[in-house]
């Protein structure tokens, strides 16, 4: 590997993976080659931890960076028009076989200015002072041993202006100590490393950031309360009931309670430090400001809030500190870490900052800047993830995932961009069904509760998981089912009432805690019961299934009317035949169907699809289209209805 290369990966993982320097992934580094041809650099997006020899960098041309800068035309370019253009001009810079499309930092012209080695860190330790009103006369008095001082740089608006800046302050601190600086601080920004060697950089690193905190002190520490599950439940869902109303947007929630926070929600201060505004522009694009302090739990007055900074032409708060319970993130599992981060780094910063004469913050106008950044709407996208599916964020729940039609809707929802658990009693085939769909989609929009749906305990737990994981429910789709086929003379009592506990009870204690929480949460819900043809149309020798069945249609019905008025709809589904991947359609019970038919048992699948008006066989993917489109706003007027899925085998009248 090439020795910058090899540098730049080592400097980004060790620094990358000390979460006192980086919040949320975020920071650039960069090596310029030892002929001064060429730098490497962070892509924009990657994490410093996740760089590695195959990607996460771009190789520039490093006279082509530097023109951009020293191009006056540039200058003379609208603030937006500007922006786009230089990170053209950055893409067009990279001289590497890169392929994903990856681009380099939006900050490699400045990069092109320094030394050998950069490392830009957002530390916690250094953001105390950049965002305190006498923090630049304090990190002056802490470095004033330094034989070159650091360089200060007055906050200006990031991306070509910056790198301007700091060219004209480089080049006049050169002629001043004649020699290139080693440490910038930025203000409201954060702290650049500029070395020879990376071995220097990483050293130089570590002496800023233990110099910065001998002065600094750690948020109070506070044991946390121990609360009742139904106070956290409460809350979780008064936040995600707000954000919707506000927004319109479904997204889990996540609650954290941990010492810091515990003691931050303690200060007397504290609701004070959280409407000061935001500090820094990671702030601003991960977690839309600082957290909302809410004295009370009140859905209706967080919305207002909400709708409140949207008009005023803000982003709605994602991250809520609820006085006595806990923080509360908005979003989903990645930027939802990501938020985390930023609220820890901003509680710390606000403490010691205040204790040096106070808080600066972004003005409107600097923030506004931020807001309409090209570059930093990309990289929240890429944190964030790209697509949008119409059941984007919502939380679903899929009984029976771990195979036949749970597996088919499971993954469909996914692919419609919803979150979903996946239960079964058959724990094995539940994560193959969650390792299909972190194949196509993400990891973390999966998530295996193994749960028996004939026991109460089992289904109540399972919704316990759920809401610690995700914070609320807006789709329920019951498909856990089994077909005993006998004749009536031959129907064991026992596979009687196995059929009534799995196709019945299990449909009724996953509607009722689905229920519970989608009433309690008051934003709506769907709820679909994976019935049958032949809860429609009786099938010889299939008793059990075909009573079952029928219930199910009937239980959605009455459902359908009770929960109305709460905005949940229920309906059913009515699946023809479907044999790809099915438990029911086994070797034995196509045996039993080509006994009852007189044909043999290859002959069976096409019998059954010869029987539908299209000659259609249907498929997983049919049913999981159907449940998708239920669920969806495009259903919005449908409730206790039933969608007969079968290529035209039942004609419902």
């Amino acid at each position: 590997m090439n020795k910058a290369l090899a540098d730049l990966i080592r400097i980004s993982n060790i620094t990358g993976k000390d979460p006192a320097l980086v919040q949320g992934g975020g920071g650039n580094t960069s090596v310029k080659t030892a002929d001064g041809k060429h730098m490497y650099i962070k892509a924009s997006g990657t994490a410093l931890k996740d760089m590695n020899e195959a990607q996460g960098w771009r190789r520039m041309r490093l006279d082509s960076v530097l023109a951009i800068i020293q191009d006056k035309s540039i200058a003379k370019l609208p603030t937006q028009t500007r922006e786009v253009e230089v990170v053209n001009r950055l893409l067009l810079a990279c001289d590497d076989n890169v392929t994903s499309g990856a681009r380099p930092s939006v900050e490699a012209h400045l990069h092109g200015l320094l030394d050998t080695c950069v490392i830009h860190l957002h530390p916690s330790a250094v953001s105390a002072y950049l965002n305190a009103r006498e923090g630049k006369t304090r990190l002056e008095k802490l470095f004033r041993s330094e034989k070159a001082q650091p360089l200060w740089v007055p906050y200006v608006d990031p991306g070509f202006t910056l790198a301007r800046t700091i060219g004209r302050l480089v080049e006049g601190y050169r002629k001043q100590f004649k020699r290139m600086p080693r440490i910038l601080f930025l203000d409201k920004h954060g702290l650049f490393i500029t070395a020879p060697t990376a071995g220097a950089a990483l050293r130089l690193v570590h002496t800023v950031i233990d110099r910065c905190r001998e002065t600094l002190r750690s948020p109070a520490a506070a044991r946390t309360r121990p609360l009742q599950e139904a106070q956290v439940r409460e809350a979780t869902l008064c936040v995600r009931r707000a954000c919707f109303e506000a927004t319109g947007a479904y997204c889990p929630v996540t609650y954290v309670q941990d010492e810091i926070v515990a003691g931050f929600e303690r200060r007397d201060d504290a609701k004070r430090l959280l409407s000061s505004g935001a500090l820094t522009p990671d702030e601003l694009v991960y977690s839309n400001g600082p957290a909302m302090w809410v004295d009370r739990c009140d859905a209706k007055a967080i919305a207002k809030r909400l709708i409140a900074q949207i008009a005023e032409g803000r982003k709605p708060s994602v991250a809520f500190l609820v006085k006595n319970v806990g923080l509360f993130i908005a979003g989903t599992g990645k930027i939802a870490q990501t938020v985390r981060d930023i609220v820890a780094y901003s509680l710390f910063i606000r403490a010691n900052a205040q204790r040096m004469g106070g808080l600066r913050t972004l003005t409107r106008a600097e923030q506004r800047f931020i807001n309409e950044w090209e570059s930093e709407a990309f990289r929240m996208k890429l944190v964030s993830g790209e697509g949008r599916g119409q059941l984007q964020d919502r939380v679903a729940v899929v009984s029976g995932a771990g195979s036949g039609l749970g597996r088919s809707i499971a993954v469909g929802l996914a692919r419609a961009g919803a979150l979903v658990a996946l239960t079964d009693i058959d724990q094995k085939s539940l994560q193959e069904t969650a390792r299909i769909i972190s194949g196509e989609q993400s990891g973390k929009q999966a998530k295996v509760i193994p749960c028996d749906v004939t026991s109460e305990d089992s289904v109540r737990r399972a919704f316990e998981e759920l809401m610690a994981s995700w914070g609320g429910l807006d789709i329920l789709v019951n498909a856990a089912g089994i077909a005993p086929p006998f004749a009536l003379v031959d129907m064991p009592a026992d596979k009687w009432r196995l059929a009534l506990d799995v196709n019945l009870t299990g449909y009724f204690l996953m509607a009722r805690e689905a229920a519970r929480i989608m009433i309690a949460q008051g934003i709506g819900g769907s709820i679909i019961n994976l019935s049958s043809k032949s809860g429609l149309d009786a099938s010889k020798n299939n008793t059990a299934y075909n009573a079952t069945k029928a219930g199910e249609l009937h239980m959605a019905r009455g459902w359908a009317l009770e929960l109305g008025e709460y905005g949940i709809r229920v309906n059913c589904i009515a699946p023809g035949n479907v044999f790809e991947g099915s438990r029911i359609w086994n070797p034995d019970y196509i045996k039993v169907c080509a006994k009852k038919y007189g044909i043999r048992p290859e002959e069976v699948i096409p019998y059954y699809v010869n029987k539908t008006a299209l000659r259609r066989e249907i498929k997983g993917q049919d049913i999981a289209d159907a449940v998708v489109f239920l669920c969806s706003d495009k259903a919005r007027t449908i409730t206790g209805q039933t969608l007969v899925a079968d290529s035209g085998q039942v004609m419902v009248r």
